[in-house]
C-alpha cells in the first residue's frame, strides 16, 4: 500500500512537472510568435531571454526550447531584410541556442560557417566554436576551429592544436598531413616531426604509413635546410664569401654538428650559397589569402 502511495505521488509530481515544461515551451513559442524577425533596415531582433535561465526553467527538455529558437535562427539567417543588414544578430541567436541547449553540435558547426562565411567575422565564429568545443566530442566543430584559426587568423599552432584534437576524436586521416604542415609553417618543424611519429605508432593503414613517413622526410629535411641556410648567411656575412660546403659551418662554429638527412646523407651548398639534399622532398609552406 505505502508503495503504491508512493508511486501515485511520483506520476503526480511527474505530470505536474510535464504540464509545467509545456507551459514553458509554449509560452516560448508564443513569445517568439510575437517577436518574428522586426521589419526594419538595420535587421535588429530586440532584446532576447537569458539562455541559461531558460534552460533551468525547461526542466530537462532545453533541446525542444532550443529547437524553437533554432528555427527563429534559421528564419532569421535566410530573412532578405536582416541578410541584407549584414545579419547583426546572428552571433547572438547562435549563442542564445547553445545557452540554452550546449550539447547542439549542429548549431555551432552552421553558425560558424554563417558567422565567418556570410557576415565575414571570424572572431564570432571563433567565439562559438570554441564554447562548442570546451562541451562537445564531435571532430567537425574541432576542424572548424582549427581551419578559423589558422586560414583567418594566421595562427598556425592553434590551428593545429584544435586539428590535432579533431583527429583524436575521429576526423578524416589526411588532417594529421595539415597538421604537420601548419607546425612546419609556423616555424616549428620539431613539434610537427614530433606529431607524425606520434601518429606513426598508432596508424595501421599501409597507404597512410607511407604518406606519414614521406611527410616525416620532407619535414626533416626542410628543418635541417633552413638551419643549414641560416648557417650559410652567417657565414657569409662574415667572410665575404660562401662557405664551400657543410663541413666548413661546422669548423666555423655555426653548426653544432654535422646535419645527416634522414637516410644518413649529407647536405651540400649549392653554387649560389643555398643549402640541399640529395633525396628528393617537398617544400613545406602555406600559400595563405592576403599574403600570410
Amino acid at each position: 500500500m505505502a508503495e503504491h502511495l508512493l508511486r501515485l505521488r511520483f506520476e503526480v509530481l511527474l505530470l505536474g512537472c510535464l504540464l509545467l515544461a509545456g507551459w514553458a515551451v509554449h509560452g516560448t513559442n508564443r513569445w517568439l510568435e510575437a517577436r518574428q524577425v522586426e521589419r526594419v533596415e538595420d535587421g535588429n531582433i530586440g532584446i532576447l531571454p537569458d539562455g541559461a535561465v531558460l534552460r533551468v526553467l525547461s526542466l530537462g527538455f532545453e533541446r525542444v526550447v532550443a529547437d524553437l529558437f533554432w528555427i527563429r535562427t534559421v528564419h532569421y539567417v535566410g530573412d532578405e531584410v536582416s541578410s541584407a543588414a549584414d545579419w547583426p544578430a546572428a552571433e547572438r541567436l547562435a549563442q542564445l541556442v547553445t545557452d540554452i541547449d550546449p550539447h547542439f553540435d549542429p548549431v555551432y558547426v552552421l553558425m560558424a560557417s554563417v558567422l565567418s562565411g556570410l557576415k565575414k567575422d571570424p572572431d564570432a565564429a571563433i567565439r562559438l566554436l570554441e564554447k562548442g568545443a570546451a562541451v562537445s566530442s564531435y571532430w567537425r566543430i574541432h576542424f572548424l576551429l582549427g581551419f578559423q584559426y589558422f586560414m583567418e587568423k594566421g595562427d598556425y599552432p592553434r590551428g593545429a592544436k584544435a586539428l590535432e584534437r579533431a583527429v583524436e576524436l575521429g576526423g578524416p586521416t589526411y588532417l594529421q598531413f595539415l597538421i604537420s604542415r601548419l607546425y612546419s609553417s609556423a616555424g616549428d618543424p620539431t613539434t610537427a616531426m614530433q606529431f607524425i611519429a606520434l601518429r606513426l605508432q598508432n596508424e595501421e593503414s599501409p597507404e597512410v604509413r607511407a604518406q606519414l613517413e614521406k611527410r616525416l622526410s620532407d619535414t626533416w629535411i626542410n628543418r635541417d635546410l633552413a638551419l643549414i641556410d641560416a648557417a650559410i648567411a652567417g657565414y657569409t656575412e662574415k667572410n665575404q664569401r660562401a662557405p664551400k660546403d657543410v663541413h666548413a659551418l661546422v669548423d666555423a662554429g655555426l653548426l653544432a654538428s654535422l646535419p645527416r638527412d634522414p637516410k644518413g646523407g649529407e647536405y651540400w651548398v649549392s653554387w649560389d650559397g643555398k643549402a640541399g639534399s640529395d633525396l628528393p622532398y617537398e617544400v613545406l609552406h602555406l600559400n595563405m589569402p592576403g599574403g600570410r
